[in-house]
């Protein structure tokens, strides 16, 4: 196989374990946004259950039906918060997944696709990120019409939360205040939370104080790194993804011997790679001289030959940048090189998820 992208259920299982263990007895909540950010979102999501996760997050309805297809069961929560408005709920509730709700119009139309059934929501409130949820003003509407809704025995108020920045102590602070407040005003309304969730990674790794009842995590779980300046192993995290190309043939040019590596751009290199990041081959570090369409140029020296496996990044094991690294190299994210992975490239998955 020319190109592979390698995912290591193990580790992945090694990552939540510890994870979980970390933000007890706070609960996990596994987010597989962004096909679980390029590792596959179904096999990701028997592999958290394996691993011992009873919380997953996706983003859209029809990524949590996947999952429940995929023989999640409902002793699993899964949750869905990203909509437009003419989303037709009745198959999620029909399926058992818990929906984000930020707007009067979501939880009318959630009700209204209950029927005899009883869907179970997560009324979101803003707490200064402005990413959905409802606004401090709107709020009291939100939670009065949710309650009418449970007494009517429509709906079933299962959650609370909120997003936060997590680019400062004292902005997440102020958005724990927030989310505080919203949470009285709901009591005195007659509304009370079964779970309470506002941290994601970086907030539920550095702060016991908003952990509440569960934290959402993402790229944490796939060995990515969330903190400036920090490596995977210092947070005992394990990079899941490595991702491998063949040396398809070797040329000289201008006095400097290239390999030619069959991923570009169009399987999801970015152009910045070239000049600022590395693969290595045989545990030599090779440069990348340029970034084609579907192919890349490395440099390299004259034991390198065409059949040779270069491995772009991975745990750093075996010489390799981490997807970290790529990420802080490029001006980017770690997440971001992940998801960028082409879906043509195949995803190997090794190891088992349980540690059996």
């Amino acid at each position: 196989m020319t190109s592979q992208a390698i995912v290591d259920l193990t580790a992945f299982g090694k990552n939540v374990r510890h994870l979980r263990s970390v933000v007890a007895p706070a609960e996990l909540m596994v987010v597989l946004k962004a096909d679980a950010y390029g590792h596959g979102l179904v096999p990701m999501a028997r592999a958290a259950v394996e691993a011992g996760a009873q919380r997953i997050g996706v983003l859209d309805v029809d990524s949590a039906l996947a999952v429940r297809e995929a023989g999640v069961g409902t002793d699993t929560m899964v949750m869905a918060w990203q909509y437009g408005p003419s989303q037709d709920f009745c198959a999620a509730v029909a399926a058992q997944v818990d929906l984000g709700v930020s707007q009067q119009h979501e939880l009318r139309a959630i009700a209204d696709a209950a029927g005899s059934a009883t869907a179970s929501v997560h009324l979101k409130i803003d707490t200064g990120l402005n990413r959905n949820g409802a606004a401090p003003q709107d709020w009291p509407a939100l939670v009065s019409l949710a309650r009418s809704l449970r007494d009517a025995g429509r709906i079933r108020i299962t959650g609370v939360w909120s997003h936060i920045a997590e680019a400062s102590e004292d902005e997440d602070t102020e958005s724990m205040r927030r989310f505080e407040r919203a949470i009285e005003v709901a009591g005195e309304l007659g509304v009370a939370f079964e779970v309470r969730h506002l941290a994601a990674s970086s907030a539920g790794l550095r702060r016991s104080d908003i952990r509440y009842d569960m934290v959402r995590m993402g790229g944490h779980c796939w060995g990515i790194p969330s903190f400036d300046g920090v490596t995977p192993s210092q947070i005992g995290i394990i990079p899941v993804m490595t991702l491998t190309s063949e040396v398809t043939s070797t040329f000289t040019e201008r006095g400097e011997r290239m390999a030619v590596l069959a991923l570009g751009h169009a399987q999801g290199i970015p152009a910045k790679a070239a000049g600022r990041v590395s693969v290595a081959i045989a545990g030599r570090r090779a440069p990348v001289r340029h970034v084609g369409t579907d192919f890349m140029l490395v440099a390299v020296d004259e034991t390198v030959r065409a059949g040779d496996i270069a491995t772009l990044f991975g745990t750093g094991a075996g010489g390799e940048q981490t997807v970290r690294e790529w990420g802080d190299l490029t001006d980017t994210l770690g997440d971001e090189i992940v998801t960028r992975i082409a879906r043509g490239v195949p995803r190997r998955y090794v190891g088992s998820a349980s540690g059996e």
